[in-house]
């Protein structure tokens, strides 16, 4: 697994800790409605109105397109066991970093303020700086290529740019 691939794994594992829609939750009402769901097929989608669930031993499971439903149907127990196998995976190891300059979650995604200042969100192809046991996310590749180049300064500007915004660092 390559660094990247590990710090997204963490990244991922934070957002769902934090946010997930567990087996055992019921379908999404408004309170619940920017959460987070993982499918059986791994993907991870913000479940609505029309997502469709599973119930095996009291849990329900969030399938994230009619088609997993569908195929997840037909073998109820073993797509459950497949759901928590895949939260398991997703979930471990358990993360002891935190990214410092998220801004804040919607139902579009987690934002997060680059030290540059940018707002944007964090999706599979975000770079990651880490620096003084603190994970930093960047908004571009170019961003973070100037940030590792100087891991000190840009640990200081992002502090000083989330102070800014009033965020807590």
């Amino acid at each position: 697994m390559s660094k990247r691939t590990a710090v997204i794994s963490i990244v991922l594992a934070m957002i769902l800790a934090v946010v997930a829609v567990t087996p055992g939750m019921a379908k999404p009402d408004k309170t619940t409605a920017n959460s987070v769901a993982v499918c059986g097929c791994g993907k991870v989608f913000v479940p609505d109105a029309t997502t469709e669930y599973l119930t095996y031993s009291g849990k329900q499971y969030a399938c994230c397109t009619h088609a997993c439903h569908e195929m997840a149907a037909k073998d109820v127990a073993g797509s459950a066991k497949m759901f928590d196998a895949v939260l398991a995976k997703m979930m471990a190891p358990k993360p002891t970093l935190a990214v410092v300059n998220v801004a804040s979650s919607t139902d579009k995604g987690i934002k997060a303020v680059c030290g540059c200042g940018k707002e944007f969100t964090i999706n599979q192809q975000t770079e990651y700086l880490t620096y003084n046991g603190k994970v930093l996310a960047c908004c571009t590749p170019e961003c973070h290529a100037m940030a590792a180049k100087d891991p000190a300064a840009a640990a200081k500007q992002f502090e000083e740019t989330a102070k800014k915004l009033g965020m807590t660092f």
